[in-house]
C-alpha cells in the first residue's frame, strides 16, 4: 500500500454507492427504451389486425423496426449490466484488501498492548500489596470497616435480581 493514497472505508463504500447510481441509471435508460419498442411493436400490431394484406406487410415491417431496435437496446443494457458488476466486484475486492490491512494492524496492536498489560501485571508483587492493604487496616480500623461495608452494599444492589 506505499505510495498509495489510503482512503476510510466510509469514503470506498460512497464510491462504490456514487458508480453503481451512474450505473443503475444507464441501465435503466436502456431497459425503458426497450420497454417503449417493444410498446410500439405491440401497438402497430394491434393497429394492423383487420387490415388488408399491404398494410399487414408494412406493419410488419415496421414491427420488425420495432422489435430490431428493443434487441438493440436489451443489448446495451446487458453491456452495461455486465460492466457495473465487474466495477463493483473490483471496488468490493479493493474494499476487502484495505479492510484486512485494518484488521492486521489492529490484531497486531490488540497483542502488543496485550503484552505490556501481561508485563505490568507480572511486575505487581501481590504478596507486598496484601502486606500494604493489611497494614492498612490495622491502622485505620474504622474506614476499613465503612468501606468494606459499602463494598458489599454496591456488589448487592448490583447483582440483586430485578423485575
Amino acid at each position: 500500500m506505499a505510495g498509495t493514497e489510503k482512503t476510510s472505508v466510509d469514503e470506498a463504500i460512497q464510491e462504490v454507492a456514487e458508480g453503481v447510481e451512474g450505473g443503475v441509471s444507464g441501465v435503466k435508460e436502456a431497459l425503458a427504451k426497450a420497454q417503449q419498442a417493444m410498446d410500439n411493436a405491440r401497438v402497430v400490431m394491434q393497429d394492423a389486425f383487420g387490415k388488408a394484406k399491404a398494410r399487414s406487410q408494412e406493419a410488419a415491417d415496421r414491427t420488425r423496426v420495432y422489435l430490431e431496435d428493443a434487441r438493440r437496446y436489451l443489448a446495451d443494457a446487458r453491456e452495461r449490466t455486465t460492466t457495473l458488476a465487474a466495477k463493483s466486484r473490483e471496488q468490493a475486492e479493493d474494499l476487502y484488501a484495505k479492510s484486512k490491512d485494518q484488521y492486521e494492524a489492529l490484531v497486531a496492536r490488540a497483542r502488543e498492548l496485550y503484552g505490556k498489560a501481561r508485563d505490568k501485571v507480572a511486575e505487581v508483587d501481590f504478596k507486598q500489596r496484601g502486606d500494604q492493604v493489611l497494614e492498612y487496616i490495622r491502622t485505620n480500623p474504622g474506614k476499613s470497616v465503612l468501606i468494606a461495608l459499602a463494598a458489599g452494599f454496591l456488589v448487592g444492589y448490583v447483582t440483586r435480581p430485578r423485575e
